[in-house]
């Protein structure tokens, strides 16, 4: 008996942590949520502009993940796409440079796979690097105005906000108000 419940105990250690934790289906988005790792570069007001339409076009697709409605994901994914298109990275020099090529390499690979899937939920699980990749953003150079990165601990997901209210996109009407603020970026 000892070796039989031992061996559970031993099984479900060996289990990875995700395995463990009930999640939403096709969601597995456990996003590294470490602050301390993103620099803070002092940029031109011109590109803050730029990266604050590109946030200003995050919002609306928030909007339509939490409607629900898969085509509007669609159309709001690809007026963002658009936006981040319009950053002007010369603006940016040195390390500043090679961390905005990063991050918008980040937004539009999630921004791409948000707007050729027609499922909303690939939609969201594709949303998380984009909003991971936005934040970084944001809280490097700054939009000059305050922005709320909050967390859904049930799909382990991030997202911009210009309100410290929750509005879920992840689950939209079935959990709307699952969430956090867990910083507020000014």
């Amino acid at each position: 008996m000892k070796k039989q419940i031992l061996s559970l105990v031993v099984g479900v250690l060996s289990l990875p942590f995700g395995a463990m934790a009930q999640e939403h289906p096709g969601h597995n988005m456990d996003m590294n949520h470490d602050q301390a790792e993103v620099k803070h570069y002092d940029v031109r007001a011109e590109f803050q502009q730029q990266l604050q339409a590109v946030y200003q076009a995050s919002l609306a697709l928030n909007k339509a993940f939490v409607a629900g409605d898969a085509a509007e994901v669609k159309t709001q994914a690809g007026n963002m796409i658009h936006r981040v298109s319009e950053v002007d990275m010369a603006a940016l020099e040195g390390d500043a440079h090679m961390a905005w090529m990063q991050y918008m390499k980040t937004i539009s690979d999630g921004l791409d796979k948000i707007s050729v899937a027609d499922d909303i939920e690939a939609q969201r699980e594709a949303y998380a690097g984009v909003s991971e990749g936005l934040y970084k953003a944001v809280k490097s150079f700054g939009v000059g105005e305050t922005v709320y990165y909050q967390y859904c601990p049930m799909v382990k997901a991030t997202w911009l906000s210009d309100s410290e209210t929750i509005n879920n996109p992840y689950y939209g009407s079935k959990m709307l108000k699952c969430g956090s603020v867990k910083e507020t970026i000014n």
